[in-house]
Parts: C-alpha cells; sequence; structure tokens
C-alpha cells in the first residue's frame, strides 16, 4: 500500500486554533463585545464555535496520526 504523505503543518493548525480562542475569550476585546449590546447568547456562538473547531482539528490530527 503506498503511504499517503501528511499534510503539513498539523500542530501548528492547533496551535493557532488555540491562540485565536485566547485572543477571542480572553482579551481586551470582550470588553468591546459587551459594549456592542449584543444578544445574551453571543458568548456561546463564540464558545461553541471554540468547541467546533477544537473537536474538527484532533479528527483531523488523530486521523493523520492512524496512518502508519
Amino acid at each position: 500500500m503506498p503511504n499517503r504523505p501528511r499534510p503539513p503543518h498539523v500542530k501548528e493548525r492547533s496551535i493557532m486554533a488555540v491562540i485565536l480562542v485566547l485572543v477571542l475569550l480572553l482579551s481586551p476585546m470582550t470588553h468591546y463585545w459587551a459594549a456592542l449590546d449584543a444578544p445574551w447568547y453571543s458568548p456561546y456562538i463564540v464558545w461553541s464555535l471554540a468547541i467546533f473547531i477544537a473537536w474538527w482539528l484532533q479528527r483531523y490530527i488523530r486521523r493523520d496520526s492512524d496512518q502508519p
């Protein structure tokens, strides 16, 4: 069986996603969000997006690490 080449920068994508989530949720941007008078569920949408991205990256990394 031919070996599939590993996609480049799999771990780097995970690190970039973590940094993006930290910037969005732990930065002074939260004060900006509070000033927007957004609906009450807007933080839950952001958290749901962060959880979905983490799930997708984990699935993607696990699938690639199973290959010999």
